[in-house]
């Protein structure tokens, strides 16, 4: 049925975006920095060093943001293949069917609805702020939370403004990324991560030396 639809003739002239003409109104391209040197792929791996570094918290917070992006990029293949539509750049011309499972990272024509890219940005965002809780030094301990939010925001705002994604795609992905965030049952199965991860994985790896310096 997806398919089929897809197939048919329709309107590609954009929708009109109130936030982005919002942003247009208040000068927000004044204060958005366009050129970022960090790609999507590059944040990603900054979110997972980042949590590796925080010992078995850090795994705790990534195993369970593993399981929000999974069941967020689900549900979006599920939405965009649904709906058809027409791509707020005006250079980008939808030629159908659509298969979601051809996207690329940069993503395509109407792979809209909504931001795959918000996802990650949110992600990132609640586990910076929840690793730093724990950080004795304040400047850490609530720099790295506004820092991180406020670069956040900007890459949303600058995805919205470069006519990436309408800003709905943009809100719902931040919205949609929360509520399964805080769903607990959709986490209640995960594995507990021992509190001295080190001492664990020693034990795991090297089970035999243990055993003899036990007889020992």
């Amino acid at each position: 049925m997806v398919q089929v639809i897809s197939t048919h003739r329709h309107n590609r002239i954009p929708l009109r975006d109130l936030g982005y003409e919002l942003l247009i109104n208040i000068n927000a391209e004044e204060i958005v920095f366009f050129n970022d040197p960090i790609s999507i792929e590059q944040l990603a791996i900054i979110w997972v060093f980042f949590c590796f570094l925080n010992g078995s918290k850090g795994l705790t917070v990534i195993q369970k943001g593993a399981r929000c992006l999974t069941i967020a990029r689900s549900i979006r293949i599920c939405v965009f293949s649904l709906t058809i539509l027409p791509s707020p750049k005006p250079w980008c011309h939808f030629t159908g069917p659509i298969n979601p499972f051809r996207a690329r990272v940069g993503g395509v024509c109407n792979d809209l609805l909504y931001s795959g890219h918000v996802v990650i940005y949110t992600l990132t965002a609640i586990s910076f702020t929840i690793l730093s809780r724990e950080y004795s030094m304040k400047l850490l301990r609530y720099g790295l939370r506004i820092f991180i939010w406020f670069y956040i925001f900007q890459r949303i705002l600058c995805t919205i403004l470069e006519r990436h994604h309408y800003s709905i795609d943009m809100f719902l992905g931040f919205i949609v990324t929360l509520l399964i965030w805080q769903c607990k049952p959709l986490h209640i199965d995960l594995p507990k991560v021992p509190h001295n991860l080190f001492l664990h994985l020693k034990q795991l790896m090297f089970p035999k030396v243990r055993s003899i310096l036990k007889e020992v």
